[in-house]
């Protein structure tokens, strides 16, 4: 296997585990309101960290969706659509939480603040993606 496919699969695998911790943090979230304020609210938690993570996970597909020799043209723009249709998507899930689902506010915004959780972590440990200087 190339170096260049060897990154790109590791760059992807990193970028899908950070979509992991976020539903992981979702579900923690869900069951900490659930604890803490009953169902609705964790219900409501669970549902903003899942809007969350479910962006995130657009994303991840959307950027990595093209082979590792791709031209960085065409990358760059999947990736300005990608955070395009990551927007579109997040406020559309949002409005059809609030329009369909009986939730709170708070909590549900509580649960979609979480994932971001991740992203902190993650930017402020070492990368363990190797990236060549080629």
């Amino acid at each position: 296997m190339s170096e260049l496919k060897e990154n790109f699969l590791n760059a992807r695998r990193f970028a899908l585990r950070i979509v992991l911790v976020q539903i992981g943090l979702a579900l923690l979230a869900g069951l900490i309101c659930f604890l803490l304020e009953g169902t609705g609210a964790g219900i409501s938690a669970l549902t903003g960290g899942a809007i969350g993570a479910l962006a995130s996970f657009y994303m991840v597909a959307s950027m990595f969706r093209h082979g590792p020799k791709t031209e960085p043209a065409k990358v760059l723009r999947s990736i300005y659509q990608g955070e395009f249709f990551k927007l579109v998507l997040t406020a559309g899930l949002f409005a059809l939480a609030i329009r369909f689902l009986e939730v709170s506010f708070g909590p549900m915004i509580g649960g979609f603040a979480a994932t971001f959780v991740v992203y902190w972590v993650v930017l402020g440990l070492p990368s363990n993606v190797a990236v060549s200087e080629d």
